[in-house]
C-alpha cells in the first residue's frame, strides 16, 4: 500500500482531515478513559509547532522527547516532525550516563519532558552543552527555581495561531534513534521520513490495517518497534491508539479497551504463559488431563491453520468443544477482538509460540532492527512457519552473506549512524545492503531463520565457539527462569549468572525449599534453592554438546536492568557489564 505523502507530518495531517472528531489517541485520565479526536490533537500540535517557532526551532534542529507513552508524545512529535526538525526519543528507564550521552551526542537544542519527576531527572544531568532549555508537556508543570536549564510549559506555546507541516523530502531526516549496543556506547541511527514511510507500506501490506483498528500501546514509543508499528502504522491506516496505564495495569486495559492489536514483546508473553501453566498445575487431576488433551488438540489443528489449509471436520469438531470450555478463557485476557498479537524485539521460545497458536491466539512472530526501520520479516495467518521469522515483507530484499549473515536491502534501511561514517561504511555495503550482524537461514519459500549473531560469540580456551544468545533463550525457556547471562570467553567452560523467577519459585516446589516468606537475597543462598538449581540445569545440560554445557552458576537476587546498565533500552544482555558487577563471583567459578 503506498502512502500518497513525503513525510510523516503530512500523512498525519492527511488522516485527521478524513477522520476529524472520531478518536485518534485514549488515555487515562483520573480513572477514566479520554479519546483525543483526530481534529484536537491536529490543533493542539499545530498551535504547539507556532510555539516552537517563537522559540527558534527550525529544520534539522534536534528536539529529544522524555516521557513515557502518552497523547503529549505524539503532540510533540509531530509539532516537532512538522517544521523540518529531528526527534530524539530518550528511554524513561535509561540512567544517567546514557541519557546525557543520547542529549551531547545529538546536540538536542531543547529537551521536551512529561513530568515533574522526570524533569528533575534531566536538570540532575548537570551541564548540558548546547541545550537551551526544558519543554515541560504535562499542564500542571511546577516551578523549578534554581535549576541548571529554563522551563517552559508547552501551555505557554500553545496560545498560537496553528501553523500547517511545511513541505519536505523523503530524504528528510526524521529521527535519531539510538542503538543500545552491547559494548561501547549508543549510536545515532539516522531514520529519514522516506525510511519509516517505507516500513510503515510494508506493515500495512502485510497486516491489512485499517481505520476500524485499535491498538493497545504497551511497549515505549521510544522504541522503533512500537514507533514505526504501533504508532505510524497505525496512524497511516487511520486506526485508534491506546495508552496502557503501565504494566501493573496490562491485563486490565486489554479487557477495558479490547484492542484489534497489541505489539508485545516475548517477556509479556512468557509471563502469561507462566500464569496459566501454574493454574493449570494446581487444578485437578481431571482438569490437568482436559488441558493436556486441548493443548494436544490445539496444536494439531494450528498446523492446518498456519499453512492454510482447512482444519478436518472431526479435528474441528473437537476444536469446537475444547475451544467452549478451555481455550475460550485463555483468549479472554487479550478481549474479544484481537486480530494481531505481534512479538517482536527478541526471539519468542518456540514452547510459548507453538502454545498460543494452540489456543488460537493469533500470534505474528516478526523480526527487525533499528536500523531497518525497523520490521524486516513476519510470520503471517496462514503462511506461519514456526521457528522462523517468516518472509520478508514487500519491498524487502534479504540473502545470505557466505558466512551466513543476514543482509537486508531497502528504502526502509537507514541513512547511517550520526557521525559515524566508518561504522556506517562497516555496515551499509556499496551495493546498499545492510549487514545485520545476524547469522540465518533461508529455506526455498523465502523463510529466514535466526541462528545466532555474528558477533555474539564465546570462543572457549579449547578454540570452540558457543553461542550464549541460543542457550539464554533456551535457559530462559524454563519458567523459573526470569534472566540469564552466559560467560565464559576464552575460559575452558561455560558459566552462567541466574536471575531466578521468584514468583515462580513460591509456587508449588516453595514449601520443599523453605521459601515460605523468604526475601530473595536469603532465597539466593539457601543451599535447597542452590542445589534445586543445580539439578535443573544438570537436565538442561543433557541436551547440551559437552561444550554448551554450563557447569558452574551463580544465583543473584538483583535483576538486571537498565538501571544498573546491564540490559540494553531493547532488553538484551550487556554481557560486559555483567561480568564487570560480578567480577568476583566469575573469579570463584572458574577457580580464580
Amino acid at each position: 500500500m503506498a502512502i500518497a505523502a513525503d513525510t510523516l507530518a503530512k500523512v498525519f495531517e492527511r488522516e485527521a482531515l478524513r477522520f476529524v472528531d472520531r478518536a485518534f489517541l485514549t488515555a487515562k485520565r483520573q480513572h477514566a478513559w479520554r479519546d483525543h479526536s483526530w481534529r484536537d490533537v491536529a490543533t493542539q500540535t499545530m498551535r504547539l509547532r507556532t510555539g516552537l517557532t517563537h522559540l527558534g526551532v527550525e529544520h534539522g534542529d534536534r528536539i529529544a522527547i522524555l516521557s513515557e507513552n502518552s497523547p503529549e508524545w505524539v503532540i510533540m512529535d509531530q509539532a516537532v516532525l512538522g517544521l523540518g526538525a529531528v526527534v530524539v526519543p530518550l528511554y524513561t528507564t535509561s540512567g544517567a550516563e546514557e541519557t546525557r550521552h543520547v542529549i551531547t551526542d545529538s546536540g538536542a537544542r531543547l529537551i521536551a519532558v512529561n513530568g515533574d519527576q522526570l524533569i528533575e531527572k534531566v536538570q540532575g544531568l548537570g551541564p548540558l552543552p548546547g541545550v537551551e532549555g526544558i519543554l515541560a508537556m504535562h499542564p500542571e508543570a511546577a516551578a523549578h527555581d534554581g535549576a541548571n536549564l529554563e522551563v517552559i510549559t508547552v501551555k505557554q506555546l500553545s496560545d498560537f495561531d496553528p501553523l500547517r507541516a511545511i513541505d519536505g523530502s523523503r530524504s528528510d531526516l526524521a529521527t535519531l534513534i539510538y542503538t543500545s549496543g552491547t559494548t561501547g556506547p549508543s549510536k545515532g541511527v539516522m531514520l529519514t521520513h522516506g525510511n519509516i514511510l517505507a516500513n510503515c507500506e510494508s506493515n500495512l501490506e502485510a497486516l491489512s490495517l485499517r481505520d476500524t483498528d485499535i491498538v493497545l500501546s504497551v511497549l515505549p514509543i521510544a522504541h522503533a518497534f512500537e514507533r514505526t508499528g504501533g504508532y505510524y502504522t497505525v496512524m497511516a491506516a487511520g486506526g485508534t491508539i491506546a495508552y496502557a496505564e503501565g504494566l501493573g495495569k496490562i491485563a486490565e486495559n486489554l479487557l477495558e479497551i479490547e484492542p484489534t492489536v497489541l505489539l508485545t514483546v516475548p517477556r509479556m508473553l512468557e509471563a502469561v504463559y507462566t500464569r496459566i501453566m501454574r493454574t493449570v498445575e494446581s487444578s485437578s487431576r481431571f482438569k490437568r488431563m482436559l488441558f493436556e488433551a486441548a493443548v494436544k488438540t490445539g496444536a494439531r489443528a494450528a498446523e492446518y491453520r498456519q499453512s492454510g489449509a482447512a482444519v478436518p471436520m472431526l479435528l474441528a469438531a473437537r476444536m469446537a468443544l475444547y475451544r467452549r470450555l478451555v481455550f475460550t478463557k485463555i483468549q479472554e485476557v487479550f478481549g474479544s477482538r484481537l486480530r494481531y498479537l505481534i512479538s517482536g524485539g527478541a526471539p519468542l521460545p518456540l514452547a510459548i509460540n507453538r502454545f498460543l497458536a494452540a489456543a488460537e491466539l493469533p500470534v505474528v512472530e516478526g523480526y527487525g532492527l533499528t536500523e531497518a526501520g525497523p520490521v524486516v520479516a513476519c510470520n503471517l495467518h496462514g503462511r506461519t512457519r514456526m521457528g522462523t521469522v517468516g518472509r520478508p515483507l514487500k519491498n524487502i530484499e534479504v540473502r545470505l552473506d557466505p558466512d551466513g549473515e543476514l543482509l537486508v536491502r531497502g528504502a526502509n534501511v537507514m541513512a547511517g549512524y550520526y557521525n559515524h561514517e566508518e561504522d556506517t561504511r562497516e555496515v551499509i555495503d556499496r551495493e546498499g545492503w545492510l549487514h545485520t550482524g545476524d547469522i540465518a537461514e533461508i529455506d526455498t519459500d523465502g523463510y529466514i531463520k535466526i541462528t545466532d549473531r555474528k558477533k555474539e560469540i564465546i570462543v572457549l580456551s579449547s578454540g570452540k565457539n558457543v553461542s550464549p544468545a541460543n542457550l539464554e533463550s533456551r535457559l530462559t525457556a524454563d519458567p523459573l527462569i526470569a534472566q540469564v547471562c552466559v560467560i565464559g570467553d576464552r575460559r575452558k567452560h561455560l558459566a552462567a549468572i541466574i536471575v531466578p523467577d521468584f514468583e515462580a519459585l513460591r509456587g508449588p516446589q516453595a514449601a520443599q525449599l523453605e521459601l515460605d516468606g523468604a526475601k530473595p537475597e536469603e532465597a539466593v543462598a539457601s543451599p535447597k534453592v542452590r542445589k534445586f538449581f543445580h539439578d535443573r540445569l544438570r537436565e538442561f545440560n543433557r541436551t547440551q554438546s559437552d561444550v554448551e554445557a554450563i557447569v558452574d552458576f551463580t544465583l543473584t537476587a538483583t535483576p538486571f536492568s537498565q538501571e544498573n546498565g546491564e540490559l540494553t533500552p531493547t532488553l538484551k544482555v550487556r554481557r560486559k557489564v555483567v561480568q564487570e558487577h560480578y567480577r568476583t563471583a566469575i573469579d570463584a567459578m572458574f577457580g580464580g
